[in-house]
């Protein structure tokens, strides 16, 4: 069983209650003036503290993405949020609600950060030892900063409340800071974090506490932001400098700090997300999850939606990738299959039919495809199998013809795949939210934007070289970078890059926001690949009569042998795949909404209504309806 600090949050549930009994009595979101809320003796007690710090984590930390959820709608998986894909946002009621969606400890950020002003000013005044109080602090700043960062990135400049609000002090109505001081804010909490934080925490004990490294690499993400073209579209230079120098002292911070990325030697993206031992020096920043009765409340059903139906207890159809994903992933020998202007790149060596064939050894680690073998519920040479009218998992197809792999742990049965609230079970897969790689890329994309361009190339080399690229099929290319030779090369090469590396991982979308790539899929469209069964080859069902000139592939003709394709090899001889399938590119796009349209406002989304009406000085974001805040400034 894991040490999930978390859990003790739990046994904080009275003073929580203590204090959204007080929010729920305020109408206005902002105001969470609570000076009795909660016994400010606590403060003098470490342990109570910390008990009242889970309880934060508990509700800032992120958990697995909702595939398709709004935050995770992009061009990589199948599942999808209509209206963030079809661009039918209005701009009013509660669309995007993620600043609040009620007024109480559960719905809204502005409560988790009077938390988090409210135990600052506590523990300052505590009775605590100082390098105590520095470790609590530091964890509350990060928490602070964090939920800034998180709002200022979908709506531009937010209301920044800094301290615990006294209704007979202060006022109660804040209208939206600039984006640029909410920038600032949130890069000094990183710095006060960074400086009182630990190298790292035991993770027998504090698994998933934040460390000063990542501290640090937030500071530095939060400049990346403000430097990319979401924020920053006339692409002024220093804010480069400043994004550079933060995301490399990041860099170092975490290398000195022994973190470092997963080797492929331990079976690289492939078991990265199943090690959650000490010797996973790759993950920076997680949400501790297990998938025991002893603690049912904090796990995830990733596990039973993520596989094909067959390895499940009713789930599968969630995380597919797109063959749009499936073509990102660069070859073995690092350059890309196809130009950019959709043709084959004929000096990759890519066979578009045998698209499996010497590529990325990522790919493999995170696409699931028909024919490969992919042992789950500990079986032994399981092929995995997506052609049209596959028997075993007929109720539920792939509607993209691949499965994601790399987040599933296939050790685990069918039947424990599920997870229940109350009962536990699944993966108890920790999310893990910021790994080394990020950092490594983070500063890679920092180097190019200052004009570091060497630098830049030289970080891409050592990520490619530590998932498994050699030097004898990619040396020659310089690990892909022969052809990356400019600024503009560089950034579309590092998109491309965090695509394939972060594949499934929910990255995509705000990768896409934050470098105004998104309205570049408008008229596009997500792809599929269907695999029709070639006569005389027949998939499905035993038919009630056997005709003699078919082959069936999906049942065993007698019961002293085997199936078809519990043996059959397709993927080594392309001869072999194309004699029992004809392969097809299709769209998955609903035929209701043929085309992908992300309207440029997209990057900044409207205030729900509910927080609008918090306050008469909270302006609405312009390109919205009544909206008149810049989130540029």
């Amino acid at each position: 069983m894991k040490r999930n600090f978390i859990k003790q949050a739990r046994l904080v549930l009275a003073l929580v209650t203590i204090s959204a009994a007080f929010a729920a009595c305020n109408k206005d979101v902002l105001n969470k003036s609570d000076l009795n809320g909660v016994d400010p003796g606590i403060w003098d007690t470490e342990s109570a503290t910390t008990l009242f710090l889970n309880a934060t984590y508990d509700r800032v930390m992120p958990n697995w993405p909702t595939p398709g959820g709004i935050h995770n709608t992009s061009d990589e998986l199948g599942n999808a949020t209509a209206s963030i894909l079809n661009g039918t946002l209005t701009g009013t009621g509660n669309e995007i609600p993620d600043v609040a969606t009620g007024n109480n400890v559960n719905t809204s950020n502005y409560f988790w950060i009077y938390r988090c002003n409210l135990a600052i000013d506590g523990i300052n005044h505590g009775a605590l030892s100082a390098d105590v109080k520095a470790k609590l602090k530091g964890q509350f700043f990060f928490l602070r900063g964090y939920i800034y960062f998180n709002l200022v990135r979908i709506y531009g400049g937010m209301p920044l409340i800094l301290k615990v609000q006294s209704p007979n002090i202060d006022s109660l109505y804040v209208p939206r800071s600039k984006s640029s001081d909410c920038i600032k804010q949130i890069t000094a909490d990183m710095d006060s974090a960074a400086a009182m934080l630990p190298a790292t925490w035991a993770i027998s004990t504090d698994g998933g506490r934040i460390n000063r490294a990542t501290a640090a690499a937030y500071k530095g993400k939060a400049l990346l932001y403000w430097a990319s073209p979401q924020f920053n579209p006339t692409d002024i230079r220093s804010r480069w400098d400043d994004a550079y120098a933060a995301c490399k002292a990041a860099y170092n911070q975490a290398v000195a700090d022994g973190f470092a990325l997963y080797p492929s030697s331990s079976g690289g993206l492939g078991n990265l997300w199943i090690d959650e031992t000490a010797n996973n020096k790759e993950r920076m920043m997680w949400r501790t999850l297990d998938a025991t009765t002893v603690n049912p409340t904090h796990g995830t059903n990733n596990e039973n939606i993520t596989r094909p139906i067959s390895e499940t207890t009713g789930g599968g159809g969630s995380n597919q990738p797109t063959w749009n994903l499936v073509t990102a992933f660069p070859m073995a020998n690092g350059l890309q299959p196809y130009l950019p202007d959709g043709t084959v790149n004929s000096a990759s060596g890519y066979d578009a039919t045998a698209y499996w064939l010497n590529r990325d050894p990522r790919f493999n680690q995170t696409i699931a495809y028909n024919g490969q073998i992919w042992n789950l519920s500990g079986k032994s040479n399981r092929h995995e199998w997506t052609y049209t009218g596959f028997l075993d998992d007929a109720s539920k197809a792939s509607g993209t013809g691949f499965y994601c792999r790399k987040i599933s742990n296939p050790t685990i049965s069918a039947a424990g795949a599920v997870y229940n609230t109350s009962t536990s079970g699944g993966s108890g897969m920790d999310w893990i939210e910021l790994r080394f790689a990020e950092v490594l890329l983070n500063y890679a994309e920092a180097a190019n934007g200052a004009g570091f361009l060497a630098e830049a190339q030289n970080l891409c080399i050592a990520l490619r070289q530590a998932r498994g690229f050699t030097a004898a099929a990619a040396g020659g290319n310089n690990y892909g970078m022969s052809v990356v030779t400019s600024r503009d090369l560089m950034s579309a090469f590092l998109l491309n890059e965090r695509e394939v590396e972060f594949a499934m991982e929910g990255k995509r979308y705000w990768d896409l926001r934050r470098t105004r790539q998104f309205e570049k899929l408008t008229g596009k469209q997500r792809f599929g690949l269907r695999l029709a069964v070639n006569s005389p080859f027949v998939a499905g069902a035993k038919p009630t009569t056997i005709d003699p000139t078919k082959t069936y592939l999906d049942f065993a003709p007698s019961a002293t042998t085997v199936r078809l394709i519990d043996t059959l090899n397709v993927l080594t001889d392309k001869r072999n795949y194309i004699k029992y399938f004809t392969p097809t590119i299709v769209s998955i796009e609903p035929s209701t909404a043929p085309i992908i349209n992300y309207p440029i406002n997209y990057y900044f989304y409207p205030l729900p209504s509910n927080f609008l009406t918090s306050s008469p000085l909270v302006q609405q974001t312009a390109g919205w309806p009544g909206g008149s805040f810049d989130p540029l400034q």
